[in-house]
Order: structure tokens, then C-alpha cells, then sequence
């Protein structure tokens, strides 16, 4: 983690502008196409969640703007972000997973799974950490694979740190013209994240995905 002299960036203005706000948050959903995703998944026996888990956070990481936040008000950059994802219990509730981002595809699908299956088969939710304090280095990750939405908000809490965490949910994916497609929703603070940088993000996650054999060597 670095502190970041706002002075000595360009966005110094926007930045107090935004700080000022109660809720300086604001989300886009854009189309994504899955078709190698899907491909992929299915010939090598893998799990779609966590392989499109991997996709996201990995883009997310490789933009700076995705990576900043605010810490005891102070703006500070990460060098990587850990995801922190809702897993459906037994019981029908959920329960917020977390665990130490890797770059590596075949360690990152190991750690989720292990992470993911243990909490699927809780009677209820006994994690100690289920929303931990002063937990800024993580991305909210959540999926609605039921439905095919086209909006979405987020519940945004008052805090300013806790509102410069991006949250990311997407939805069921559908079959259009011979092509695998899904809603794919990031919600920002503008704070850090304007509109280019965001843009950018959803560019690079479909850049993964369309050469997905090239990145889960």
C-alpha cells in the first residue's frame, strides 16, 4: 500500500468534489461476451464461477484506478486486491468469502474452491470474519445466476472508504445469434474512478476472456 499526493496528480478538483458527496458511488452495466469462457469451462471440466472469478479480478487488478481507496481518510494505492465473494450456504443465506488474490490461474482455482465448498456445506454461518473492519484491499463480488438482469444497485453504506471498494455482480448468461452473453455490472466511486478508467476495466475483462486459452496457461 502507497499513499498518493493528490496534489501532484491532475484530478486533484474532482477528487475533493466527490469527496464531498454522501454517496459518491455510480455503476454500469455492460454486455459481456462469454462464448470462449463457456467453451473453455466445458472442455477442460472446470467450474464457471470461479474461472470467470479469476477473469474479473485479474482485469480489475490491472487497472491503478481499481486499486485505490481511502484508509483512516487518507488515499492510498494497493498493489493487488484480494476478492471477497457471496457463497450460497445449505441453509438458502449467505456468507461473505475472502482469501489471498493469485495470478496464477491453477492456484487461484485451487484456494476458491476450497474457500467455496466449505462454505456451501455450512448448516449455518459460523465465519468469524463475515464483514471485518478496516478491510479495504478487497473487491465485493456477488452473481445472480437465476436471472438475466440489465440494472442493478448496490447497498452503499455511508462510509467513504467502504464506498471506494468496487462492488461487482453478474447475472445469468444467455445464448444470443450462436454467441454466450452476460450482463456484467461494476459499481465505483467517483472519488477515484471516472468514467475512462471504468471503461478500460470492462474493455480489459473482455480482452481476457476472449483469449482465455492465452492467460489460464
Amino acid at each position: 500500500m502507497k499513499e498518493i499526493d493528490i496534489k501532484k496528480t491532475d484530478r486533484e478538483n474532482t477528487y475533493n468534489w466527490f469527496k464531498g458527496f454522501s454517496n459518491s458511488t455510480y455503476s454500469c452495466n455492460v454486455v459481456m461476451d462469454l462464448t470462449n469462457l463457456i467453451d473453455y469451462v466445458k472442455k477442460n471440466d472446470k467450474a464457471f464461477f470461479i474461472t470467470l472469478l479469476y477473469i474479473v479480478v485479474r482485469g480489475l487488478n490491472s487497472i491503478d484506478e481499481m486499486r485505490m481507496r481511502l484508509v483512516d481518510d487518507k488515499p492510498v494505492i494497493f498493489d493487488e486486491i484480494n476478492p471477497a465473494i457471496t457463497v450460497m450456504t445449505k441453509a438458502g443465506t449467505f456468507d461473505n468469502v475472502r482469501f489471498k488474490n493469485s495470478n496464477e490461474y491453477n492456484e487461484f482455482y485451487k484456494i476458491a474452491h476450497e474457500k467455496i465448498e466449505k462454505a456451501k456445506n455450512q448448516e449455518k454461518i459460523e465465519s468469524e470474519d463475515y464483514n471485518p473492519e478496516n478491510c479495504y484491499n478487497e473487491y465485493y463480488i456477488t452473481s445472480l445466476p437465476w436471472v438475466e438482469f440489465t440494472q442493478l444497485t448496490h447497498p452503499i453504506p455511508d462510509d467513504k472508504s467502504s464506498q471506494c471498494i468496487p462492488r461487482i455482480c453478474w447475472g445469468k448468461y444467455y445464448e444470443e445469434n450462436g454467441r454466450y452473453k452476460m450482463n456484467l455490472n461494476i459499481t465505483v466511486s467517483h472519488i477515484f474512478v471516472d468514467g475512462y478508467p471504468l471503461s478500460k476495466t470492462f474493455i480489459e475483462i473482455q480482452k481476457l476472456l476472449d483469449n482465455i486459452d492465452e492467460y489460464l496457461k
